[in-house]
């Protein structure tokens, strides 16, 4: 119906193009067939095909140039389209032709130039769907003042509600306006607190990114009516592993314990690997409420020191999470996997088992290193801790050889003190215990993504496809400059990436290049059409091992149930309408989730960073832009030193990402060590200025 639609309005007289003369047109005489008209009307303004004017007629966009895509606002006030279609390059939007569009909307753009190398140029002259439909901020005399969005809008809070709120108060609103000039009008939805209060900083992500941080007394009533312990009625049709030796490895803190292992050798010689994943799917049914309430938050979101989990406590801190010495239901997936790597056979099979222990980390890197103490203290486990690093070396060389791409990537650890302050800032050591459990998941990831692709049925795969080509170039020339052989051929697979990781190894340039590298890849994401996964060089992908706290795992554990365990393989185009929606939205959420929570480690770091202003610090330059560079510190710090702060003039190459001093001729480029002088922080804003010392 939409393209027969679409070419009436096409066709049709002016007079005719309202809703009545185009129902009339296609003799539509039914409520149901109004209805239709009505809808797809809707969906072909939303997709950009058509528009309706202020009088109520619709009309075909005819322009050429239109591209429709999602705006990129920034702070100064100019933005790009990024446009679905990866080919096609960002179109730059200057201040003055946005419109009425914020950050992340999708709207309607007129490409108005083409620049040099293929730079586009353009204005938004429709907004399509809204992002932004509510601001987080402070209130002052009339107006909201958000944290992180250009100056030049005005956000104006609606006469009657400013008799609820007091200045500098926080608050969010609901924007009932969006004005042709910058000016749009809000009603006053919640006052958040002030910016004296405990943790002010958390609550104002959480509203400005609209987390669901509180669950209904529906949710939650279904929760706490779910009994703690399994039901031995249950049991039948699954296999009982509760003999054997199976236990978990997680953080000293983890209460959402999603996954538990275990290890032996068959009489071949050959290890049989157990991945045994918390049986979600038998308590989160599809349609109930708390799968509804799953389906919007799809992931866990950790900020900071605190959780917003995906699941209420009681599923995710109690019967699905594989705690020790208590009967759990899992999916498990056995493996046998000879002194090569390679998988000679496995089974996915529902099971009921009992976890000997919760180890953490830390205890299995020491047992791993022959700590005596910790080794004698789980004695009846050691070897088989030693058997399962065995394994891991065996992976871990096996993905090295395939090209899988293993990014050394820095992370910070806040160490809290004992009310809540932060201690200390640090990088994280990424242990071998941790590298253990990678390894064990992603083969168990790999085998049930594989044999689902072999049987040829609707799944969700999660897909990462091949690196920005031109990010990719400039990163290579950068390499070139600093004289770091790049190991590259002219078919840049992930064997040249991984030369260059090699190359880089124990240098100044080995965190930058890192980061730079990771920049240029695409983001990896959900989708039922699987594509593969690039950075690991797998051709079958999936996450199975965390469904206490995502989405896609649940679902992937129900598809598992439906096909292997139920036997029911029948499928229809809703069915796999219905994946592609839960792809889509679960890489949404997972975008926002991360999002949240680099905000959040933003400001910890400049809450950490504080007390210090006036001191120097040594750092390494680790990006070079138009305003300035940012020199981050061995502790993962980040800050800006704004090129207004030099002792002179400075000129940016843009292509080879060097500012250059006008007078003395003096470069700053990415990877150049400098001593700076920290100047000024902004906790709110998770912002840290430096100056050249």
């Amino acid at each position: 119906m939409k393209d027969e639609v679409y070419n009436l309005i096409k066709r049709a007289s002016y007079k005719e193009r309202t809703l009545i003369g185009l129902a009339s047109l296609m003799h539509v005489d039914t409520d149901r067939g109004f209805q239709q008209l009505t809808k797809t009307l809707h969906v072909l303004t939303q997709e950009g095909l058509i528009y309706r004017d202020k009088d109520g007629f619709y009309h075909v966009y005819q322009n050429k140039n239109l591209v429709k895509g999602t705006f990129d606002l920034k702070y100064q006030g100019y933005g790009f389209i990024i446009v679905e279609d990866e080919s096609m390059p960002d179109i730059y939007i200057p201040k003055t032709m946005k419109d009425t569009a914020m950050d992340q909307d999708v709207c309607l753009v007129e490409i108005t130039k083409e620049k040099t190398r293929g730079k586009l140029e353009g204005r938004i002259i429709k907004v399509l769907e809204r992002h932004i439909t509510s601001v987080v901020g402070e209130y002052y005399e009339g107006q909201i003042f958000p944290k992180n969005y250009t100056n030049d809008v005005v956000f104006k809070l609606r006469k009657e509600d400013k008799r609820l709120v007091k200045n500098h108060q926080l608050i969010k609103a609901k924007i009932t306006k969006y004005g042709k000039t910058f000016i749009k009008e809000c009603t006053l939805e919640k006052v958040l607190g002030t910016f004296e209060d405990e943790g002010i900083e958390i609550v104002e992500v959480i509203h400005r990114h609209n987390l669901q941080n509180e669950f209904s007394e529906e949710e939650l009533s279904f929760a706490r009516n779910v009994e703690q312990e399994i039901n031995p009625s249950d049991i039948s049709g699954r296999v009982d592993l509760r003999n054997e030796i199976i236990f978990t490895i997680d953080g000293e803190y983890t209460k959402d314990i999603d996954d538990a292992v275990s290890i032996n050798k068959n009489n071949k010689g050959n290890y049989v690997l157990g991945v045994h994943i918390a049986d979600v799917s038998h308590y989160v049914t599809e349609g109930s409420i708390l799968d509804q309430c799953t389906y919007k938050r799809g992931t866990s979101i950790y900020l900071a020191n605190s959780v917003i989990p995906m699941l209420p406590r009681e599923l995710s801190n109690g019967i699905c999470s594989l705690n020790p010495q208590v009967d759990r239901f899992a999916i498990s997936c056995s493996m046998e996997i000879n002194k090569k790597g390679e998988v000679l056979q496995y089974d996915i099979y529902p099971s009921v088992i009992k976890s000997k222990y919760k180890m953490t980390y830390e205890n299995v890197n020491k047992i791993i290193d022959g700590d005596s103490e910790v080794s004698e203290e789980y004695r009846d486990i050691k070897d088989t801790v030693l058997l399962m690093s065995e394994l891991q070396t065996i992976l871990s060389d096996v993905r090295e050889r395939m090209g899988s791409i293993d990014f050394e990537t820095i992370e910070p650890k806040i160490i809290y003190d004992s009310t809540g302050d932060i201690k200390e800032l640090k990088v994280r050591d990424r242990l071998r215990s941790e590298r253990l459990i990678e390894e064990f998941m992603l083969v168990a990831n790999q085998v049930v993504a594989t044999h689902i692709a072999r049987l040829k049925l609707p799944f969700v795969y999660r897909i990462h496809e091949l690196p920005n080509p031109d990010k990719l170039k400039q990163i290579l020339n950068l390499l070139e400059r600093f004289g770091i052989e790049q190991g590259i051929n002219d078919d840049s697979t992930q064997f040249n990436l991984q030369q260059i990781l090699k190359n880089v190894e124990g240098t100044l340039y080995e965190k930058v290049i890192n980061t730079l590298l990771l920049r240029s890849m695409s983001k990896a994401r959900y989708d039922k059409d699987n594509v593969g996964h690039y950075g690991l060089a797998f051709d079958h992908y999936t996450h199975f091992t965390s469904p206490i706290r995502r989405y896609p795992d649940l679902i992937v554990h129900r598809l598992l149930r439906r096909y292997l365990f139920d036997n029911n393989k029948y499928t229809n185009d809703d069915f796999k309408a219905k994946l592609d929606d839960i792809a889509k939205q679960s890489s949404k959420m997972e975008r926002l989730a991360m999002t949240a929570e680099r905000e959040v480690m933003d400001m910890k770091k400049a809450e950490y960073m504080e007390p210090f202003i006036g001191e120097t610090f040594t750092g390494i330059v680790s990006s070079i832009l138009k305003f300035g560079m940012f020199v981050e510190l061995p502790n993962t710090v980040e800050g800006l030193v704004h090129i207004s702060t030099f002792d002179e003039e400075m000129e940016y190459d843009e292509n080879n990402l060097i500012l250059l001093g006008k007078h003395t001729k003096k470069q700053y480029t990415i990877g150049v060590e400098v001593t700076v002088k920290l100047v000024k922080v902004n906790r709110l804003l998770g912002k840290i200025d430096f100056e050249l010392a």
